[in-house]
């Protein structure tokens, strides 16, 4: 009776062995089988963190993107693999082993796997990319807003989940954050000399970032994380907000000469400036690359009128016609500013003044008189009277 027992133990001893080798392997190779889907919009940027706090010093870090080996980590130092694919657009974090890939393309879409090589074995991580293809965005998103305007800035997101982090940062200074999980809904308008001041406002269903009443110190860049609840990735969105002057026009008579402002004191080496006259959108002047130029415009109603300062970019119109008169946009684009401006031109047509028609009235007078002076001194030479 006692080997049955004996039997019964050892076979639930080793039946337990194997249950617990098969969790083990479970725990310690099961991860690698779980790809996590990570989701971004073409032209957004996307960080796949290693979720390590710190890496050690004979840790081996490799990131891969299907075959290829993207970057790698080996005692500390970092190695980016720069091909013509990612050129200038990887950025590997020697400190927590992170990848963040900027500016995303199509065919950046595709499976990314993580290993890291250390004391404790290897351990692997996989994320699958895609999203949705945008062809108007190059990375930054340009916002133009009429000066005094609102704008909204969206976060992509149609709901905040629970455990969702999103921080705004306008010229990297922090203006807003939602950590819902702690219950923050933060906007720190008292920042940069309060300039955000009762402008800011969070849309705590999207975490989209509200800006009122737009001021050429509010114009700049606006970026965005957002760290997902759950995952091991985060989103990055860039917003480029300028503000548009609308509120300048001018009224000038037909046939003097008027010079629309550029508003700087000087055109930097890499500035781009354009003169567009809003009927049928025609570019009037340029300046780039430091050459200046004009043009005579569609239907040659500029021809022998334009002079472009290639100082300031402002532009002067030398004898203006009514045919002149409409709206006036002027784009200025650098690495170090981007200005949009608009003026609205009115040209009255010439009109004689009071002191013009009382000149010809008196001209005509004056030339009555004589003539009539003159026949009368006529009938008298015709009659024999001198």
């Amino acid at each position: 009776m006692l080997e049955p027992q004996c039997h019964q133990t050892r076979l639930g001893i080793s039946m337990k062995s194997l249950m617990f080798i098969f969790l083990f392997s479970l725990l310690v190779y099961g991860a690698s089988g779980v790809v996590e889907s990570v989701s971004v919009m073409v032209g957004d940027s996307f960080t796949l963190h290693a979720d390590v706090t710190q890496i050690q010093f004979d840790d081996v870090i490799e990131w891969r993107f299907g075959k290829d080996l993207i970057g790698r980590i080996d005692e500390n130092l970092a190695f980016v693999n720069d091909n013509e694919k990612f050129r200038d657009r990887v950025h590997l974090d020697y400190q927590t082993g992170d990848l963040k890939i900027r500016n995303v393309r199509i065919t950046d879409f595709g499976l990314y796997k993580l290993e890291i090589n250390g004391d404790r074995g290897i351990s692997t991580r996989t994320f699958n990319v895609s999203g949705v293809n945008n062809p108007v965005s190059d990375g930054v998103k340009l916002m133009p807003v009429v000066e005094r305007d609102s704008v909204i800035l969206p976060s992509g997101l149609t709901e905040i989940q629970r455990n969702d982090q999103i921080t705004w940062k306008f010229e990297g200074t922090l203006v807003a954050q939602i950590n819902q999980t702690a219950g923050l809904f933060s906007t720190y308008d008292d920042v940069l000399d309060g300039r955000f001041v009762d402008r800011l406002q969070l849309n705590q269903q999207t975490g989209s970032l509200v800006i009122t009443n737009i001021r050429p110190n509010t114009s700049g860049l606006y970026k965005v994380d957002i760290f997902k609840s759950g995952s091991s990735y985060t989103t990055h969105k860039t917003f480029s907000v300028t503000s548009i002057d609308g509120g300048n026009k001018l009224l000038v008579k037909e046939g003097t000469s008027v010079t629309l402002e550029s508003g700087v004191s000087q055109i930097h080496r890499d500035d781009v400036i354009m003169w567009r006259f809003e009927h049928e959108d025609t570019v009037i002047a340029k300046i780039s690359n430091g050459n200046s130029t004009t043009f005579d415009g569609t239907d040659g109603r500029f021809r022998d009128t334009l002079e472009l300062d290639s100082m300031t970019g402002s532009l002067t119109f030398r004898n203006i016609r009514t045919t002149h008169a409409g709206l006036y946009h002027l784009d200025i684009i650098g690495n170090r500013r981007t200005i949009f401006k608009r003026i609205n031109l009115s040209v009255c047509p010439r009109c004689w003044s009071l002191w013009v028609l009382l000149a010809i009235c008196l001209a005509v007078v004056v030339g009555a008189v004589f003539l009539i002076h003159l026949i009368h001194h006529l009938i008298k030479k015709d009659n024999g009277v001198l």
